[in-house]
């Protein structure tokens, strides 16, 4: 990987799960806390997990582990995984597809609007949850084999999360044993140079199993005799394997700049290698192969040497491998120079198999982040074995500051068994970024969703922390990050503030728009009447949105240019105040502004499922329909308010109930100009007939009030004004609604041959408005959300009215454009609500931010999917765990003296054999079944014979077993031959009959 600042990547993310710690943070806590994270186990939970008592039992049976957290729970609703499927899936997929997506939020981006291609390189251990599951035939019988191959199988980590979660770019497994995680972020980086993505994720994950379960500790082995790992410590004795998940998000430094990102740190080089064959096995560690990869990422990121500050080594604790990592370290980076320190988190949390590496590069990022060095715990006394003494290399045995005042440089060593060394060079990032001011902060719609609504109440729950723990985050940068970078999920909550202050009191008490039920996504526009007019209405929103404003300009011109009235004159114009009480300007007023209001929802996507309006505001919602052109519509508003105002002058009263007017309807004295809601009425008659009943309301103590109109409208008092008004419609053209309208006269669905019909638009000025049966449609249909078209809350109040009244009456009814002090938020706060229940809504001019905000992740709504399997898990599973195995196995064998010498092997010394000895009889059956030959040289080496160290560990624990000795690594490597091996068992023998 060349190193330029067009060469450079940046660490945008990080993520990890590791025993009492299910972030960085929390990690970064547990390192600062220098805590050690291995538990005791209890004997009950151990033989819960499937070990059988004799091996519990064990003297050298150590009963301790690192326990992973929740990992019989998962989200499977949030990747629709059927929870049959969900159980037989293998764990670290599980663990995988949960980090990946924190990964994303973390790093801020959705996938699913994103133009990036992002790969994926990851490796896992093997699955052994897997046993449990194939105890289960009733499973793989409902399942079939192929899904249990693929949810257990490693080769589909990265597939299945690229799958899952809908990310294009390449998507690699990777395995080299302890040293995948770098490597995988080796490759992605490679591939990130290459162009063949933009963004990465990189890591690895180990989760064995049974975790609750010790491991039986082997003279000469890799393991800790006592569950503690000391790396670099004089009294160094093994490690001990955990289980833990770390991931990186990577992206090109240029990218990451431009984007916007948070940049944890920037990798300066990569590079890994193999050792080859030039070691004396398989499993061996080399010198020269560490120090040739070390040399390379140093070469390739042109960096002085002398300036590393501090370097995260693969340190095991075993007392052949530290020495020769320190080795390489010197060899590689030199004695000149200021001091380095060296650590590894295996002393915190011990060795973390596949995810050891991954886990390693994430401490050293945060190195570089906090400007700290943590301890590596369990160091009293360096390992003199190191050589450091006169060294500029130390130990950090104690936390310190890192030294700002020269170049901000660490290192991460990872090197896995069969040989692949790799290495990888940090460096600090200095953030420029612009900082957005509170100051500067406007109204802005803030959004949240999920995929259930347990995980939407606690991601509201989390913000509401995120608000209350920084009081001066940037409430724009939030609401921008919350809806650019979050997936778009079902279940949603949105509300408006323009400060951090509002957002965090928005949040606690509950007040934001959310999505009443999965059944409730139908809504009507609700267009308001005479009588709602104000002169300043809609001058706060078209101060603040362009687009209505351009729609209400668009308005104003044709009534201008078309009928000669210049409605700007009265609109926003306080000497005109009284003006636009007159019918005349008052119609083509709200017309203007309404129209404009829907219009402009209809365009950025807050999409009606029906409209109604009350008297006027019919004729609004028919023209937002499509039923008249604008043209024809402004013509029509215009004869509509002539017409009306040539009729005699009138009055209208509103009442809680008729009662009591029964012979002044009859005598058609007055009219009931309205029907709004269950306890409201309008009459409309003369005034002498309006006195008469406001007389009849007062004795009979019924709540009235007399309405500010000039005329008595929809009444038989304007039949002169219908006429006219007929004569003009049959001139009208019609065009087909787009949009269901529901009628004030019927309160039922208009049919075309009705708003087609210019009789039905003459009798709409005779006839009662019928707007408490309108609402019951609706509520009949399935409407339960209503956003009120116009200025004010008339429209509001009746529509809640209405519903209070009617079974499963949940309903939300927002205000577009509300009072004149709050129409940009009661248009942004329209435009949230119609955003929790629909994915048609763009919002991105209302979340404008500077900068990206580090919100909190989506909070899984996890469920318990977990095999039961008959014995712990399986025979298999238990076995695994009562010995060293895999990755543990090899690095045991690798630890023994003599593992690191030549290819070549020492010829066994010349010993004394008798011929058909019965020990050597045995020892020769065991070594036929090890290397599957009954024809073998008993004085030849078992290395000769094509023995490896892997075979060796297993070979003399059959022989410990067979014959109950201690029979110690150490010597195998010199004399390893049947005959050899038969000395010493018989000599053992002998001396312990002596003994007897």
């Amino acid at each position: 990987m060349p190193n330029d600042d067009e060469s450079s990547i940046a660490i945008v993310a990080m993520e990890c799960r590791i025993p009492q710690a299910s972030d960085v943070d929390a990690l970064w806590d547990l390192l600062m806390q220098e805590k050690y994270t291995i538990t005791d186990l209890q004997d009950e939970q151990i033989q819960q997990a499937g070990v059988a008592q004799e091996v519990l039992g064990k003297p050298n049976y150590v009963k301790r582990a690192g326990i992973l957290d929740d990992i019989d729970r998962f989200d499977a609703g949030y990747f629709d995984i059927g929870a049959k499927e969900a159980d037989v899936l293998d764990v670290q997929q599980r663990a995988m597809l949960e980090s990946a997506v924190t990964l994303l939020n973390r790093g801020n981006i959705d996938p699913a609007r994103s133009k990036q291609r992002i790969g994926v390189f990851a490796g896992s251990a093997f699955s052994s949850y897997l046993f449990g599951v194939l105890e289960r035939d009733d499973l793989i019988d409902a399942l079939g084999e192929m899904v249990v191959r693929h949810g257990n199988d490693k080769d589909f980590l990265a597939t299945r999360t690229s799958y899952k979660l809908n990310l294009k770019g390449p998507s690699l497994n990777v395995q080299t044993s302890c040293s995948t995680g770098i490597v995988a972020v080796h490759v992605a980086c490679q591939s990130l140079l290459l162009n063949e993505c933009d963004a990465a994720i990189a890591g690895a994950v180990c989760i064995k199993l049974p975790q609750d379960a010790g491991y039986l500790y082997q003279e000469d082995g890799v393991l800790s005799p006592d569950g503690n790992c000391r790396p670099f410590a004089a009294d160094s004795n093994g490690t001990i394997f955990t289980n833990g998940l770390g991931l990186v998000l990577l992206k090109r430094l240029s990218d990451a700049v431009d984007d916007g990102d948070e940049i944890v740190a920037v990798i300066k080089a990569s590079a890994i290698n193999n050792d080859g064959s030039m070691k004396v096995g398989f499993t061996a560690p080399s010198v020269t192969g560490q120090v040739e990869a070390l040399r390379d990422a140093i070469q390739i990121a042109d960096i002085n040497p002398e300036d590393i500050q501090y370097i995260e080594a693969h340190g095991t604790g075993t007392a052949l491998g530290d020495p020769i990592e320190v080795d390489a370290i010197r060899q590689a980076y030199g004695e000149a120079g200021t001091p380095c320190g060296i650590g590894s988190l295996k002393a915190n949390f011990g060795h973390f198999n596949i995810a050891a590496g991954i886990i390693g590069l994430i401490k050293a990022a945060l190195i570089l982040k906090h400007k700290k060095i943590p301890a590596t715990l369990h160091v009293k006394e360096v390992n003199p074995n190191l050589g450091l003494e006169q060294s500029r290399f130390y130990v950090t045995g104690r936390s310190t500051e890192l030294d700002t005042s020269r170049p901000q440089i660490v290192a991460v060593s990872a090197f896995g068994m069969g040989g692949t060394n790799s290495h990888v060079i940090l460096q600090n990032h200095e953030d420029r970024r612009e900082v957005s001011s509170p100051s500067e902060e406007s109204y802005r719609i803030f959004t949240l969703s999920a995929k259930s609504e347990g995980a939407l109440n606690r991601l509201a729950g989390d913000h509401q922390a995120y608000f209350s723990s920084d009081p001066f985050a940037s409430f724009a940068d939030a609401a921008h990050t919350a809806y650019f970078c979050r997936p778009l999920l079902p279940n949603r909550l949105a509300f408006v503030a323009r400060s951090h202050k509002e957002a965090l009191s928005r949040l606690k008490s509950g007040q934001y728009n959310r999505r009443l039920s999965k059944d409730s996504r139908l809504m009507a526009f609700v267009f308001s009447g005479q009588g709602t007019q104000n002169v300043d209405m809609g001058s706060t929103l078209a101060g603040e949105s362009p687009q209505f404003k351009q729609q209400l300009d668009r308005v104003l011109a044709v009534f201008k240019v078309e009928h000669g009235l210049d409605l700007s004159a009265y609109l926003w114009n306080r000497d005109k105040e009284q003006d636009i009480s007159s019918t005349l300007i008052t119609q083509p007023l709200l017309f203007a502004v309404e129209f404009a209001l829907a219009r402009t929802l209809l365009d950025i996507g807050v999409a009606p499922n029906y409209v109604f309006g009350h008297s006027l505001g019919e004729l609004i919602a028919a023209a937002v329909s499509g039923v008249f052109d604008l043209q024809t519509a402004a013509a029509v508003v215009m004869k509509r308010a002539q017409s009306m105002v040539r009729c005699e002058p009138g009055a209208m009263l509103a009442a809680e109930s008729l009662d009591g007017l029964e012979e002044l309807l009859q005598e058609r004295a007055v009219s009931v100009a309205a029907h709004n809601s269950p306890k409201q009425f309008v009459v409309s008659g003369g005034f002498e007939q309006i006195d008469a009943a406001a007389d009849i309301f007062k004795s009979r103590g019924f709540g009235h009030q007399r309405l500010k109109t000039s005329h008595a409208f929809h009444s038989h008092m304007m039949r002169q004004a219908a006429a006219e008004f007929l004569e003009f419609m049959k001139g009208v053209p019609f065009n087909d609604a787009r949009i269901p309208i529901v009628s004030n006269i019927t309160g039922r669905i208009l049919t075309e041959y009705e708003y087609k019909n210019p009789i039905y638009w003459s009798d709409h000025l005779l006839r009662s408005v019928q707007f408490a049966k309108s609402v019951q449609t609706l509520h009949e249909l399935g409407v339960r959300n209503f956003i009120e078209i116009g200025h004010g809350y008339a429209m509001s109040n009746l529509v809640q009215a209405n519903l209070a009244t009617r079974p499963n009456g949940e309903s939300k009814v927002v205000q577009a454009l509300g009072g004149v002090d709050e129409e940009y938020s009661s248009f942004l706060n329209t435009i949230a609500a119609y955003w929790t229940m629909s994915d048609r809504v763009a919002l991105d001019p209302f979340v404008v931010g500077r900068r990206r905000a580090a919100l909190p992740a989506y909070p899984f709504d996890r469920t318990r999917h977990w095999i039961e399997p008959v014995i712990g898990f399986g025979k298999r599973g238990a076995r695994m765990v009562e010995t060293p195995a895999s990755c543990q196995q090899m690095e045991a064998a690798a630890s023994t003296p003599g593992a690191s010498q030549g290819p070549t092997h020492p010829a066994p010394q010349p010993v004394e054999h008798v011929q058909d000895n019965p020990v050597e009889s045995v020892v020769a059956d065991i070594y036929a079944t090890y290397l599957g030959s009954a024809d073998i040289d008993r004085q030849t080496a078992f290395f000769d014979l094509g023995g490896n160290s892997l075979i060796a560990i297993q070979l003399i624990n059959k022989l410990r077993e067979t014959f109950q000795l201690d029979i110690p690594m150490r010597g195998f490597y010199e004399n390893s031959s049947i005959a050899d091996i038969s000395l010493q068992i018989a000599n053992k023998l002998l001396e312990g009959a002596k003994h007897g």
